[in-house]
């Protein structure tokens, strides 16, 4: 199939998954982003049981709907970088879903599946390091956003990693073999020089 009908495919597939049951939110970066009405109702819930500080718990959710976000447009950003075409994402309470051209290889669809655990690592890391070299603040809603998009972020990108559907690892642990497939192709070719006189 081509490139092209497997773009037009796929987004015709999203597009009509979406009807009635997610809410356009904003643009990111050209991209659409959708969230579920029960992300909405969730968030209510969490506000509403945390009256003592309902701010907190804002903070908390909006961290947590940062993570997802960030995780997704990694996926994004590594298809766009490996030449595919992006169109949307969707976020669930405890998942996304980008969407974006079918790739054409085993090694760019593992790089894609790593590009979102490679964006909350970006971010991931340097917040753990900061809470483990410096601590917590006493600012109890920045601790929230350090947690969430720090030790959490990386919990979360670990359990990701797992090599089971539909999980991200399921196509992410490919790019090993895909690398050595990909090194076995190139030393099996004769050197450019011999190729053209023949």
């Amino acid at each position: 199939m081509a490139k092209g009908n497997s773009a037009a495919i796929r987004y015709d597939t999203i597009k009509s998954m979406q009807v009635g049951r997610l809410t356009h939110v904003a643009q990111v970066c050209g991209v659409d982003v959708y969230v579920h009405w029960s992300v909405f109702a969730i968030g209510v819930l969490i506000l509403v049981g945390a009256i003592r500080s309902p701010y907190l718990s804002f903070i908390g959710v909006a961290a947590y709907l940062g993570l997802l976000i960030l995780h997704e447009s990694g996926h994004l950003m590594m298809a766009r970088r490996r030449g595919y075409q992006t169109f949307s994402m969707a976020l669930y309470p405890i998942f996304g879903l980008a969407s974006f051209e079918a790739p054409d290889s085993r090694i760019d669809r593992a790089l894609i599946a790593w590009g979102g655990v490679l964006a909350q690592a970006v971010v991931a890391v340097p917040l753990t390091l900061y809470i483990i070299l410096a601590g917590y603040t006493a600012f109890e809603p920045l601790n929230a956003v350090l947690a969430i998009l720090g030790g959490y972020s990386l919990l979360v990108a670990a359990f990701n990693l797992l090599p089971f559907r539909p999980l991200d690892g399921s196509k992410a642990w490919d790019i090993i073999p895909a690398w050595l497939e990909q090194r076995r192709m190139r030393r099996n070719q004769p050197p450019l020089a011999y190729r053209s006189q023949r």
